[in-house]
């Protein structure tokens, strides 16, 4: 079955490019549920793959120069010590409570695209003063966590923030959370790696493979697509996930 990451990961990769969601958030149920690996395995095996997957897409759009990799360094400043506390959670709360917890993102984050309002008043602008960024760091440790404890990405609950609160352009918001979400996940691997968690290198090879393509493909493709559209396929497909791994967690 570890062929099947390959087509996995490219459907993965492109949704998570389109969005600007965390491919943990899908990676890491495919890993246990699917393939099944343990869920310490599938967190690090998904983060591995993210690194190649947000790492694609994020260079991507900033050789587009579509989006201010500046916006991400600083809210990657707010977010390692956040993601080193979700590594070193993972190595005290029980297995079976972090597919339950995975199980909750999934639908935590539905609904936060559910409920999030695009109320924009001026045009969007693909870059914004440094300083309003501020205000809005606080939340950014506290989400980390979740990757480095899930896997989980934090463009899934930063996206909004960007777009609905500083008014940045759809992609240039996108774009700064694969950059922000690249760097997030290279250091949560290391901090799994050195506490001596291990991966299928196989199967990371087999899917980046797949993820390199997608971090391509899925920019480009969500440039034709509406957003309204692919908010709702999201928010479906995440749901049903989140609801089938709470049901099957324990």
């Amino acid at each position: 079955m570890e062929w099947t990451a390959l087509p996995v990961g490219l459907v993965f990769a492109s949704l998570a490019t389109m969005v600007g969601i965390g491919g943990g958030i899908l990676w890491t149920p495919y890993l246990i549920f699917v393939l099944g690996l343990s869920p310490a395995e599938a967190v690090l095996t998904s983060l591995i793959v993210q690194v190649a997957g947000m790492g694609s897409g994020g260079l991507t759009v900033a050789v587009q120069n579509k989006t201010d990799p500046r916006v991400s360094l600083i809210l990657a400043g707010a977010a390692f010590p956040g993601v080193a506390a979700g590594v070193w959670l993972s190595t005290v709360v029980p297995q079976q409570c972090v597919v339950f917890l995975l199980g909750v993102a999934c639908l935590a984050t539905a609904l936060v695209f559910v409920a999030a309002r695009e109320d924009l008043g001026d045009a969007p602008v693909r870059k914004v003063p440094l300083r309003s960024i501020v205000p809005y760091l606080w939340p950014v440790p506290l989400l980390s966590t979740l990757t480095g404890l899930l896997s989980v990405g934090v463009g899934d609950f930063l996206v909004p923030i960007l777009r609905n609160r500083l008014n940045m352009r759809m992609d240039a918001a996108i774009g700064a959370c694969l950059i922000l979400m690249a760097m997030n996940a290279a250091v949560a691997s290391a901090l799994h790696i050195a506490g001596g968690e291990t991966f299928s290198g196989r199967l990371v090879f087999i899917a980046a493979l797949g993820v390199i393509a997608g971090g391509q493909i899925g920019p480009r493709i969500a440039r034709r697509i509406p957003d309204q559209t692919l908010k709702e396929i999201f928010i479906y497909g995440l749901s049903l996930v989140g609801i089938h791994i709470v049901f099957n967690a324990f």
